[in-house]
């Protein structure tokens, strides 16, 4: 990485409803800038997780923190897929790192309408 040290932003995925990860279940968490309105957000770091437990998923987003603009805003967003098909996503904005947001977070999905 270029910045030096690499850093991270950890947290955890889960949601509400009482339904059980199937084993083709695919979690895609990422970290993102969204600093820009009306554009699309710029991807800064992704993990994509094959879950071997059920929810809370733990997660690491590893970043180079030259990457991160103290004046920019930055929020981590995630999926569960199954088989291709969407079934959770978070519906709310989770910022994190700069302008006193944390470097935690525990992201709550909501079932997709599929």
């Amino acid at each position: 990485m270029a910045g030096g040290e690499p850093a991270s932003v950890t947290g955890t995925v889960t949601y509400r409803e009482r339904i059980a990860l199937t084993p083709e279940a695919v979690v895609e968490v990422q970290l993102l800038d969204v600093s820009v309105a009306d554009a699309s957000a710029k991807l800064v770091a992704e993990q994509t997780i094959r879950p071997q437990h059920q929810v809370p998923i733990p997660f690491e987003l590893t970043y180079d923190p030259a990457l991160i603009d103290e004046r920019f805003t930055y929020a981590v967003r995630a999926t569960i897929r199954e088989r291709g098909r969407l079934m959770f996503t978070t519906d709310r904005s989770y910022r994190v790192l700069t302008r006193g947001s944390p470097s935690h977070v525990d992201l709550v999905l909501v079932r997709t309408s599929n």
